[in-house]
């Protein structure tokens, strides 16, 4: 299953993205992968992304692109704050989820 991925500006991150959504993608289950192209829209799942807690790229227009989201924002996912080494794990964990259903 292809999960789009929106990105911020990254002006003011406060992690480390890159990182993060690579270790994302090694944890995911084989045939799941990373895509930040928008053409396959609308997507079942999609991962917002934010350096920090503003979560500016969320808008009307990247909302469309999934039916679901996981919202990644400075050191918290879906609005619950982890340590940085834990992110990733939590978002597979909630793409899990998300997948059977929930």
């Amino acid at each position: 299953m292809d999960i789009v991925v929106k990105y911020c500006g990254g002006c003011n991150c406060q992690i480390d993205r890159s990182r993060i959504l690579t270790d994302i993608q090694e944890k995911l289950d084989p045939g799941d992968r990373l895509t930040t192209d928008p053409s396959g829209a609308p997507y079942a799942i999609g991962l917002l992304a934010c350096g920090c807690t503003s979560a500016c790229a969320w808008k009307p227009e990247v909302a469309a692109l999934a039916g679901k989201w996981v919202t990644l924002a400075g050191k918290t996912l879906d609005s619950r704050e982890f340590p940085e080494e834990e992110l990733a794990a939590v978002a597979v964990q909630r793409i899990n989820e998300i997948k059977k259903g929930g």
